[in-house]
């Protein structure tokens, strides 16, 4: 448990670290949070794929499920943070307020919850087109990452209880 929580602060610190990489302000240029983006996207992508190894090789596979499932969840919300900021700062009345990297991740778990806009809402067409992008990629997301994730943690209780004969039912 301890290194499980271990892992989780750990996570969460280089979570928000890369959101720090986020510009502060526009000043004309869109390349670099582009590039941002793009690279966050990709370490997305490995990170992800990375988990569902570990949850395969893990000890304890259901409760690493658990934990990759929260880090996924969260780097996936600080993806679309980083995307709500950057169109932010270069169309400031994009969102009823500026978007900062907190408020950013702030709106997009608000997405994700489905809890409705109240003092952030977006404006302009972009803005509500990647709020509709994130809704739809939200579904999917719950659904096929918790999938994914149980998946491979089962596979590994059940090949572990084949290799050792003693797997029960419960632990399935």
């Amino acid at each position: 448990m301890t290194a499980t929580a271990v892992r989780l602060f750990l996570g969460f610190w280089v979570i928000f670290g890369i959101l720090q990489l986020v510009p502060e302000d526009a000043d004309g240029r869109f390349a670099l949070p582009l590039l941002v983006a793009v690279a966050a996207t990709a370490l997305y992508i490995w990170f992800f794929r990375r988990q569902v190894r570990l949850v395969a090789q893990a000890r304890f596979p259901t409760l690493r499920a658990v934990e990759a499932l929260i880090l996924v969840a969260a780097m996936f919300l600080a993806l679309f943070s980083m995307i709500y900021v950057m169109v932010s700062l270069s169309d400031p009345p994009a969102f009823t307020e500026p978007l900062d990297p907190f408020t950013g991740y702030y709106f997009s778990l608000t997405v994700l919850a489905t809890v409705g806009f109240g003092d952030i809402t977006p404006v302009t067409t972009l803005a509500r087109s990647i709020t509709m992008v994130q809704m739809a990629l939200d579904l999917a997301f719950i659904a096929v990452v918790i999938r994914v994730f149980t998946t491979s943690a089962r596979r590994a209780l059940i090949a572990r209880g084949e290799a050792t004969g003693t797997l029960t039912d419960s632990e399935v």
